[in-house]
């Protein structure tokens, strides 16, 4: 077994209630905070809200709102929190949402604290210091894990470009996942959220810096999606499924955390970054298939594996056969919750993936693929991704 290292110090709190502890829980470290939540999920789960406004007053603990935070967070939207929190003189950030208002939460921590704007603290340029203010964040999605992750992603309107922070210090101080939260995503959100959260699972599993503990975690992860994700998306109000799926998050967090995504992210990213109204899971399940057939060589063990979890009969046949059968496997699980989806279905065409292959090429998780593709091949998977 090979050495490696493995470090998460979130303080978790799961299970259906907990919102009501986040007083409790953020009173011992802060007593006035920036609490950042999207208007979407303060109008379609107003009493949850209302919840946590209550339970921080009761421990004392005062706090400014900002609501200005979209599905594809800005680095706009973030300096004008940040300037909001340095006014108020708050002492931490709370995030409750999904990935969105978590990962504005998480930048606003940094760009209150630091000189220059949250993109010049990028992965691959400065690192942001332990004055990054104290984060906690409340999960109302199962989707980008970052509750339990050390990645903030945002865009660069002007540049067109979405990248993200990733250091140990936009790791919560302690994440409050509570189901009950979820049961008021509609199907396409908890489809779109949901698929995200395998691919967390399964590119951290393949990742050529993967860990043995952090394959468990993702296997586990992997099996809850393709168990419990169909049901949710189909029944919204089964609780069983809903938790199911936030502890599936939550584990594919801890794997993000700790080894990390590889060339879906890397070529997806960028299709939100330049077209807006791809969400992060569309980008993903988009990709997929392409991605499949042009990687499952290079980890054969580990794409039979999983395609035998999808399919249990694909355990007479060699790792070989089940690795190219992981293809068709993702394609009908994609199909069965709703995200069997192509380029041309969001209004992309082939002359204007120039500039999105650019920003591929420049993410280093596709370096970390099984099998690492050149310019040509990351091109040929964009092809793929049409319909014809």
């Amino acid at each position: 077994m090979k050495a490696f290292s493995y470090y998460q110090p979130t303080r978790l709190f799961f299970g259906c209630g907990e919102r009501h502890q986040a007083g409790t829980l953020i009173g011992s470290e802060a007593k006035k905070i920036l609490f950042v939540a999207g208007p979407g999920l303060i109008s379609a789960a107003p009493d949850m809200v209302q919840d946590v406004r209550r339970s921080l007053s009761e421990a004392g603990v005062t706090f400014a709102e900002y609501d200005q935070v979209t599905p594809n967070p800005t680095l706009d939207e973030i300096q004008a929190g940040a300037e909001m929190a340095k006014k108020e003189g708050v002492e931490a950030c709370l995030g409750m949402g999904g990935g969105s208002a978590i990962d504005t939460a998480k930048a606003i921590a940094v760009a209150a604290t630091h000189p220059g704007t949250a993109w010049d603290y990028l992965y691959y340029k400065q690192t942001p210091t332990s004055k990054t203010l104290p984060i906690f964040a409340i999960s109302t999605t199962a989707g980008t894990g970052t509750q339990t992750s050390k990645v903030s992603v945002f865009t660069n309107s002007t540049e067109k470009s979405k990248s993200a922070m990733w250091n140990d210090h936009l790791l919560c101080r302690a994440a409050i996942i509570d189901p009950e939260i979820m049961l008021t995503l509609p199907p396409r959100i908890t489809a779109s959220t949901g698929f995200d959260v395998f691919t967390h699972a399964f590119e951290s599993l393949i990742n050529v810096n993967s860990i043995t503990f952090v394959d468990l975690l993702a296997l586990d992860a992997i099996a809850r999606v393709i168990r419990s994700l169909p049901t949710v998306v189909k029944d919204g109000s089964d609780i069983e499924g809903r938790s199911d799926m936030a502890w599936a998050d939550t584990l594919a967090g801890m794997c993000l955390a700790n080894v990390g995504t590889t060339l879906p992210h890397a070529a997806g990213q960028p299709l939100s970054g330049h077209f807006p109204h791809v969400s992060h899971g569309e980008s993903l399940a988009v990709i997929y298939p392409a991605f499949a057939e042009f990687t499952h060589p290079g980890a054969p063990v580990k794409f039979a594996q999983v395609a035998r979890m999808f399919n249990p009969e694909l355990e007479t046949q060699s790792d070989e056969i089940a690795a190219a059968a992981f293809q068709g496997e993702i394609e009908a699980f994609l199909e069965t919750i709703g995200q069997r989806c192509y380029l041309e279905d969001f209004g992309i065409t082939k002359g204007s993936l120039e500039a999105v292959l650019e920003h591929a090429m420049e993410f280093p998780d596709h370096t970390v693929n099984p099998v690492q593709p050149t310019r040509e091949d990351m091109w040929n998977i964009y092809l793929k991704s049409f319909r014809k």
